[in-house]
């Protein structure tokens, strides 16, 4: 599944641009990460477009990547 930079986002996160490079929004990220189950940067970059320029956004897209895969508490 292809998820496009400027897909409007489904979540509440923020619009701020994450991969300037390809105008990819912080919110088009993490919807994919949250529809598609992506868990490495390579998928984030195959599925959306960000860090496939400069990569300087990578740090940002493992930060991304770091929070959304975290267990959420039970209770």
């Amino acid at each position: 599944m292809q998820i496009l930079g400027r897909t409007h986002s489904v979540s509440d996160r923020c619009e701020t641009t994450i991969c300037h490079c390809l105008d990819i929004s912080e919110g088009t990220v993490a919807d994919a990460i949250a529809i598609c189950g992506l868990t490495t940067l390579k998928e984030i970059c195959r599925e959306t477009g960000a860090g496939g320029g400069c990569t300087a956004c990578h740090a940002r897209l493992r930060e991304l990547l770091r929070k959304s895969n975290q267990p959420v508490p039970a209770c």
